[in-house]
């Protein structure tokens, strides 16, 4: 695999920025807590079944296997996002195949009573995390878990609590894990032959401790239950896929009962992790308050990071003074609308500034303050996704100079769809495992709609249509008539479905690029040059994009990414 990354340079230039990336949030990490020992060791047995992996697997084995078990073990990273959601789209895919029992560390064993007469809608939301000492208890928010427990109630899946309180020191998780044992236990006899889906923080999953006690407890009986553990984004394994040029496998085997979903880059997971930070008072100590994943006062310097990273990596000179007019702003800053109406030269822009923020979007704002450009990035949440894609912005913007909106609906149209491709393609670069739109998942998307599989409000379908009739009908080279014939309303200034279908069509474009250069089939020299156009010109933007979109190059890439 040496000889790969020797045959082409961008992709260990990738690697190396997501390292580099991943190093220093680790640093921030250790500097910001510390694991009592105990933790550390529990840490290091965890960890000492995940040196290696066997192959990379397919989702269809992995639900073989799941299928084929009495109880699963899914590790869940509590501050990640793509975490909960690796959990849902499990119950989603077995659901229909077999009973389920969900059985959750976010709820306590001595709550069960609650529990259920939650899930039967008998007690409202607010009542029963206030009875269950949710802030108390459990120090990560609740959002994830709704839809999990909607998910649950709507398919008739029992919901139990395992968790505990014992007392602090250095046997207290150990005295979780048994006490968590002796539910799912229970469990395994009383809803047999449901399959009883365990979600537990990743520690607790490995061999070891939770599942070695569940064998423990049911073995003077004669019971062996058949298992399967199932890790998340484990660092070091994801490290062993880069350097077998595996990196972009999503399902990695272990061993016969053990696999792993890689749904996101280490730094990603990381970040999660310090966002949280920002909200607690300690790691062990619970939120005060309804915490939001946003960084604390320090977003400005995580920005300008982010941009002097892929200006290195683009090889692409950043002034100094161009940062130093940086602004960043988030849902944080509640004055920020205010901002935007006292400021004479955007205020004209609030009916469209006030749209993305009710769709909670990200955007860069570039506006004239005497003689100078001074940019403003607004950040809704603190997604890496959303701020690396806000930096590629502004890294354009520097880089094209002046901003000038084509004065053609349908230019101004494509130059969104360019600029959106530039900050897909910069967001990539930091999350790899961001997933953007592509044409075989709009298609199953429409096919599950029209079999009445999925709900969808009218401009999301219509917007889903459009995307393929765009893509099916580039194909063709066609001149601005035929997109005018096919797609009338885009030349309407300010269409509210337009600004969307840009976003899309570029974040195809965007992944589309990104992987095609990742493979070495496109010069860093062509991307570097976009970052220079303002696609301003009449016709510029959509012969830009024609130009791309027709590369055989960028066809492969699709292709490949869509498997």
């Amino acid at each position: 695999m040496g000889l790969v990354m020797q045959e082409n340079p961008l992709r260990h230039q990738l690697l190396s920025l997501q390292r580099k990336n991943y190093t220093a949030k680790l640093k921030l990490a250790q500097t910001s807590f510390t694991d009592p020992p105990y933790v550390k060791k529990y840490g290091r047995e965890y960890l000492s079944d995940l040196r290696a992996y066997q192959k990379v697997a397919t989702r269809a084995e992995l639900l073989r296997k799941a299928l084929s078990v009495d109880v699963v073990y899914h590790g869940d990273y509590h501050t990640l996002r793509h975490s909960q959601r690796a959990i849902l789209a499990m119950l989603q895919a077995l659901s229909p195949k077999r009973p389920l029992v969900l059985a959750m560390e976010i709820f306590h064993a001595e709550n069960q009573g609650l529990i259920d007469r939650f899930q039967k809608g008998d007690l409202g939301e607010s009542e029963f995390l206030r009875r269950i000492r949710y802030a108390e208890r459990w120090a990560y928010n609740f959002n994830p878990w709704r839809t999990i427990l909607q998910f649950c109630r709507d398919q008739g899946i029992p919901v139990l609590g395992i968790n505990s309180d014992p007392p602090p020191g250095p046997f207290a998780l150990k005295s979780r894990d048994k006490a968590s044992a002796k539910i799912i236990a229970r469990a395994l006899i009383r809803h047999a032959p449901a399959l009883i889906y365990v979600v537990d923080g990743d520690y607790h999953i490995a061999p070891s401790h939770l599942p070695k006690e569940v064998d423990r407890l049911l073995a003077p009986i004669g019971i062996q239950p058949k298992k399967l553990i199932l890790y998340q984004n484990v660092e070091n394994l994801y490290w062993k896929m880069a350097r077998a040029g595996e990196e972009e496998a999503q399902i990695l085997k272990i061993g016969e009962d053990r696999y792993c979903l890689m749904n996101t880059v280490p730094a990603t997971k990381l970040q999660s992790y310090l966002d949280w930070l920002e909200y607690a008072e300690d790691g062990y100590s619970p939120v005060r308050g309804e915490w939001a994943e946003l960084w604390g006062d320090n977003y400005l310097a995580h920005i300008q990071a982010l941009v002097r990273d892929l200006a290195d990596f683009l090889q692409l000179q950043i002034p100094k003074q161009a940062l130093a007019r940086l602004s960043v702003f988030s849902s944080r800053n509640l004055d920020f609308a205010e901002r935007v109406k006292e400021n004479p030269v955007l205020t004209g822009y609030w009916p469209l500034i006030h749209a993305k923020l009710r769709r909670e979007e990200g955007f860069l704002l570039e506006y004239k303050d005497k003689e100078q450009i001074r940019y403003w990035i607004y950040l809704p949440n603190a997604s890496v996704n959303q701020a690396a894609e806000e930096a590629a912005h502004f890294v354009h913007a520097v880089m094209r100079g002046p901003f000038q909106i084509p004065k053609a609906p349908l230019d101004a149209f494509y130059q969104t769809v360019m600029t959106e491709a530039l900050g897909f393609f910069g967001s990539k670069l930091f999350n790899e495992r961001r997933k953007g739109p592509t044409e075989a998942g709009l298609r199953r998307l429409l096919g599950r709609l029209k079999q009445g599989e999925l709900k969808m409000n009218d401009d999301d379908a219509l917007l889903m249509r459009s995307l393929l009739q765009h893509l099916h009908l580039e194909r063709r080279s066609p001149a601005y008539p035929d997109i005018l014939k096919k797609f009338p309303w885009l030349a309407k200034s300010h269409h509210p479905l337009a600004g969307r279908f840009a976003t899309q069509l570029g974040y195809i474009l965007g992944s589309r690029c990104y992987y095609a250069s990742k493979r070495g089939q496109l010069d860093l020299r062509q991307i570097r040059d976009l970052f220079h156009r303002g696609f301003s010109a009449p016709g510029e933007a959509y012969e830009a994009y024609l130009a791309w979109t027709l590369n055989p190059h960028l066809s492969h890439a699709a292709a490949k990414a869509a498997t």
